[in-house]
């Protein structure tokens, strides 16, 4: 049987997992340049490419968005659930 001191534990351990993974990946650089030694590199020729874009509704980004919240609300019953613990405990206590 769980105490109320695991079910924070839980709720805390299981809230951070979920933030860690929706989380963006860092996009770091060295700070000394990526060792390169000698001459920086010479800039290459950039061709721009214009390209008419349909302003409709994208429903595959709607769906993984709709699909993202209801991962994080389902996230938040779940520690919610687990702070609160059962309720069968409370009502057993009364009869």
């Amino acid at each position: 049987m769980l105490t109320h001191t695991h079910h924070r534990l839980l709720a805390i351990v299981a809230t951070t997992t979920a933030l860690a993974a929706t989380a963006p990946a860092a996009l770091a650089m060295p700070a000394d340049g990526g060792g390169l030694i000698g001459a920086p590199p010479t800039p290459e020729h950039v061709r721009v490419v214009r390209v008419q874009v349909d302003q409709g509704l994208d429903w595959s980004d709607a769906g993984i968005g709709a699909a993202g919240m209801l991962a994080v609300v389902l996230i938040g019953l779940g520690g919610a659930h687990a702070l609160v613990g059962p309720r069968r405990e409370r009502a057993a206590a009364h009869s």
